[in-house]
């Protein structure tokens, strides 16, 4: 039996406007059931700690046994729920995840917190983009994001030169199968329609 990953909590950001999709993107239906249900039971199966969701609209999520915390700073983009992600967090590291991201891969992400001793951020880079909402912080990280913010800094690229950031690159993110899927993410009804069929299609 796999052992749960232990000394980090999983944190899925859920503040997003979700302007474009036209409804909360948590709550659209992937593969029978929420997206934020899809993704709350494999980080469930995945990690010692319980996830916790960064939302200002808790009550959406009143239905679901999961713990919900507001921004501490709030209307400042996906670094303010980073911020109230270490916040809250009862363990060293937090595994930060966006809430529209449903094809996230086992293997990757233990590969991933087998790699973070020694950093205070370690972000995947893929497809030529860094995905800073598919990577691991250190309560390193909460002082600096905490200056960005009271700065009005809220670009997330900023953070890596104020901590020590490791980077995983193509080529390693590629020997795991299917591992690049996990930072497609559903932004639109279109992204919504294209994740449908891949989850059709590898259910065939």
């Amino acid at each position: 039996m796999i052992k749960p990953i232990v000394g980090i909590t999983p944190v899925v950001l859920a503040g997003g406007k979700s302007s474009r999709m036209g409804q909360d993107k948590a709550f659209v239906q992937v593969g029978g059931q929420t997206m934020i249900e899809l993704i709350l039971k494999k980080l469930t199966a995945l990690f010692c700690l319980p996830p916790i969701v960064i939302s200002n609209a808790p009550d959406k999520y009143a239905d679901l046994d999961v713990r919900v915390e507001r921004d501490r700073l709030p209307d400042k983009g996906p670094l303010s729920g980073i911020h109230a992600g270490l916040y809250y967090a009862p363990s060293p590291f937090i595994f930060v995840f966006g809430c529209d991201m449903p094809l996230l891969n086992a293997a990757f992400i233990r590969q991933m917190t087998t790699q973070a001793e020694g950093y205070d951020l370690l972000v995947p880079e893929y497809g030529g983009y860094y995905h800073p909402l598919h990577a691991i912080y250190s309560q390193c990280c909460l002082q600096p994001i905490e200056a960005m913010l009271k700065q009005d800094d809220r670009k997330l690229s900023h953070l890596f030169a104020r901590v020590k950031a490791g980077f995983i690159g193509s080529e390693a993110i590629e020997r795991i199968p299917s591992a690049g899927q996990s930072f497609a993410n559903i932004n639109t009804p279109a992204d919504l329609v294209h994740i449908q069929d891949y989850l059709n299609n590898i259910t065939m």
